[in-house]
Formats: structure tokens, C-alpha cells, sequence
């Protein structure tokens, strides 16, 4: 029986630890305690205040978060999503409905996760109210002249979301013609 146990704690170990280190393995953006924000890269790209506005690396403001919890463009006043008071986001494109969350912290960090689970970005605890807006806005590279009412109808490129326009035209970055999306 003594062996059995050691087995199986043997066994939650191996694989608590592969866990862990699968987790610690990808590549995302991340928001660091002092709100500097930066690319799966590495790079730094902007960042983001305890108030919830965000600064390109210049420390021009792109973008804020107001008392509504609403994404703003600061150039055209557009919102471009919602940030729930749980840190979850929900962007205005491509699909309003498809948004991210926010998990507990784990030592120190927020996991920000796509639909299907998937690690997008990683936020320091102090700012997970905020960080999947900056995520949001950074990572996109948004083209401030380019942003989209909430109403419009917009473009999308089947394999990149992320590319819309506002009318029919070809996906910057594999060629494939732009879907209108669903209302």
C-alpha cells in the first residue's frame, strides 16, 4: 500500500509539473507590474496606467477606458469594446460576441484567454481591470483612422479576424478575399 502512495504522488507531480512548464512555455504579450506593455516577442509596444489609459511607446495616448468600463480610440472617440468589471473584454470587431477572459491570479498574474482557451496574453494582477484592453489595442496595431462604428458593417479575413476593413478587399496578410461579417 506504501508504494501505491508514492505512485500516485509520484504521478500528480510529473504531471503538475509538465503542466506548469507547458503553461510558462508560450508566447503571449504581457503587461508587467509596472504597465509596461509588450509583444509575444518581447518588444516594448505601449503601456497602461492604473486609470485605464493606454500609450503607445512614444507615450502618445491611443486609447482609454472610461468610467463605463468602455474601450475609447482617443483620435476618434469610437468604442472599441467593453471591459467587464471582471476584466473580461469584449471587443467590437470583428465579433461583439466573442470575447476574452480573465482568470485569478497566479502568483502575480492574470491568463487572458481567447474562446478556445488559448493563452493571448499575460497581465499583472494590478492591472487585470485594464489589461485585456491594452492588450486589445496594442496588440492590434488598431489604424486609429480605420476604426469601425460598433453598427458598421465590416470585412473580415476568414483565416486572420483580425484584418477587417469596411468594405470587400483582400487579406493583408495571406491574399484570401475578405467575408462580411454577420450581423
Amino acid at each position: 500500500m506504501n508504494a501505491l502512495k508514492k505512485i500516485c504522488i509520484a504521478v500528480i507531480v510529473i504531471t503538475t509539473t509538465i503542466n506548469f512548464s507547458m503553461a510558462q512555455n508560450y508566447k503571449a504579450p504581457k503587461i508587467d507590474a509596472s504597465g509596461k506593455i509588450t509583444d509575444k516577442e518581447g518588444k516594448h509596444v505601449g503601456n497602461v496606467s492604473m486609470e485605464g489609459i493606454i500609450t503607445d511607446v512614444a507615450g502618445a495616448e491611443i486609447a482609454h477606458v472610461d468610467a463605463a468600463g468602455m474601450l475609447i480610440d482617443t483620435k476618434t472617440g469610437k468604442k472599441l469594446g467593453k471591459a467587464e468589471k471582471n476584466g473580461n473584454f469584449v471587443p467590437y470587431l470583428p465579433t461583439p460576441e466573442e470575447g476574452w477572459t480573465v482568470g485569478p491570479p497566479m502568483n502575480g498574474v492574470c491568463l487572458v484567454k481567447d474562446k478556445e482557451g488559448n493563452v493571448i496574453a499575460e497581465v499583472h494582477e494590478s492591472y487585470k481591470q485594464f489589461g485585456a484592453c491594452a492588450i486589445h489595442c496594442s496588440s492590434h496595431k488598431m489604424d486609429h483612422n480605420k476604426v469601425l462604428d460598433e453598427n458598421a458593417a465590416a470585412y473580415s479575413c476568414p483565416m486572420h479576424p483580425d484584418v477587417t476593413s469596411a468594405k470587400a478587399g483582400k487579406c493583408s496578410k495571406c491574399g484570401m478575399a475578405l467575408v462580411k461579417n454577420k450581423k
